[in-house]
């Protein structure tokens, strides 16, 4: 597969290394890869997140869409789950999502997806690679059949539709007092959406951190930086409080108490409702036992979620964490539910992790039950987890996995923790760093194993 167009997509810093002639140039060559198996000019969706750089990328990768012959259909400031939503839904080959997640606004990511709203095949990126350099690209569209920009007015609405067909009505849920919530909406792409939604499901709203002007996306709030959402849920009262990525696609939530729910607890919740939903509708069989099937959990999901699901007889399939292997899992084992404690959880009805649909269904699970948040995530025990860093020098990369002494010490570190936790130490792709990460229920001592970790790794690839 091309080292350059993975599934994740593209990241750097924007107008420098995700520059406009780069998106010139990747959107000629989708618009060409994908037309060759065409009958018709390509269509393509491109969304965006309110940084300040992705309008003059998208102006870019709209003029390259078109010199190769597509048909380009911006949709504006959206999450690139909604995209993927429509993209699923609506008639339409390919799209593209200019945004960056839980990045400063500086940086950029540039996101490819199939017209199933899942990332793009590895084999189709590697045909529009071939294409990207100007000496491979296929003569560009005359005049006559150049492609057009169609910009879309009604993004808003269709979204928010979508996500509303994806939850309960109120009528079905327990009627009970109206809860207040707090959503910190990281200056992002669910700014214009989150109040509307749910205000909808009937809960009364609090908002922070929803003006958007093009630099303060991710700026000390949202995911990010949790310590405020925390003050602002005690400070008034709410019941439950919902912090956002920049892309809209990461959610952590916070209890009446002012406890940090990960993405693991709120996976746990839902679960537990699918299951009691499950064991009240079984004798009218008006419901699939789809938690019989399982769920989908990442290397990174906490051991005390891994329990919490052997305990309730949820099968659990591990895969890698990004959203490719999930959703192909989930895909193939017909699983209802997939995440970890990242904040980025995955549905059977959604092509990509939304942020507002995970908020929105923790609250109306609250809403059917009307227990507080802090009881419902009481069904799983959150083991500690202390992760840590280490840069490497670029000639190190993949060569420290056959180092005798840190793969020796590793396993001797292993065998000590036992039963009682787990180590999981890999390269990260972006950049020339170790990540270490350590779970178990004796914080100190899993502390201990990975500060000594660090220092082995550190001391053999300075």
């Amino acid at each position: 597969m091309s080292r350059f167009l993975r599934p994740e997509g593209l990241r750097g810093v924007a107008v420098t290394e995700i520059s406009c002639e780069l998106m010139l140039r990747l959107g000629r060559a989708a618009a060409q890869a994908i037309g060759r198996s065409s009958s018709h000019p390509p269509v393509f969706y491109i969304s965006r997140d309110p940084r300040r750089s992705a309008e003059a990328l998208e102006a870019a990768l709209c003029a390259g869409i078109c010199a190769g012959g597509g048909i380009a259909h911006v949709l504006g400031v959206v999450p690139s789950s909604g995209m993927a939503m429509m993209l699923a839904a609506e008639n339409a080959e390919a799209g593209f999502a200019l945004t960056g997640g839980d990045l400063p606004f500086e940086s950029i990511c540039v996101r490819l997806f199939s017209r199933n709203g899942t990332p793009m095949s590895a084999e189709l990126l590697d045909t529009i690679s071939a294409l990207l350099p100007p000496s491979a690209a296929q003569p560009l569209k005359s005049h006559q059949n150049c492609g057009i920009i169609a910009r879309q007015t009604d993004t808003a609405s269709r979204y928010l539709r979508m996500l509303s067909a994806r939850l309960s009505t109120p009528a079905d849920l327990r009627q009970g007092k109206r809860l207040r919530i707090a959503l910190d909406c990281a200056n992002g792409s669910v700014s214009s959406y989150a109040e509307t939604l749910f205000r909808s499901l009937g809960a009364e709203v609090l908002l922070m951190n929803y003006t958007p002007d093009g630099i303060n996306i991710n700026r000390d709030c949202g995911v990010q930086l949790m310590k405020p959402l925390i003050g602002f849920v005690k400070d008034y009262s709410c019941h439950a409080g919902f912090a956002f990525d920049g892309d809209g696609g990461r959610c952590l939530a916070v209890d009446e108490a002012g406890e940090l729910l990960n993405g693991d607890r709120m996976l746990a919740i839902l679960c537990e409702d699918r299951l009691e939903q499950e064991q009240q509708k079984k004798a009218g069989g008006n419901l699939p036992n789809v938690m019989e099937r399982g769920i989908a959990a990442t290397v990174m999901s906490n051991l005390g979620f891994l329990r919490y699901a052997k305990e309730r007889g949820i099968p659990v399939h591990i895969t890698q964490p990004a959203p490719q292997f999930v959703l192909e899992k989930m895909r193939n084992f017909g699983l209802a539910f997939g995440g970890d404690g990242s904040g980025y959880l995955y549905f059977d009805d959604a092509p990509a992790p939304d942020g507002l649909l995970t908020a929105a269904r923790i609250l109306q699970v609250m809403q059917r039950t009307g227990k507080p948040l802090s009881e419902l995530s009481s069904v799983m025990e959150h083991d500690p987890q202390v992760a840590v860093s280490v840069r490497i020098p670029q000639h190190w990369r993949e060569i420290w996995k056959n180092d005798p002494q840190i793969t020796r010490f590793i396993a001797e570190c292993e065998d000590e923790l036992g039963t009682d936790g787990r180590i999981l130490v890999r390269e990260r792709r972006d950049d020339a760093s170790i990540r270490i990460m350590l779970e178990g229920r004796d914080f100190r001592r899993i502390n201990s194993y990975a500060l000594a970790i660090e220092e082995v790794i550190r001391s053999r690839t300075k």
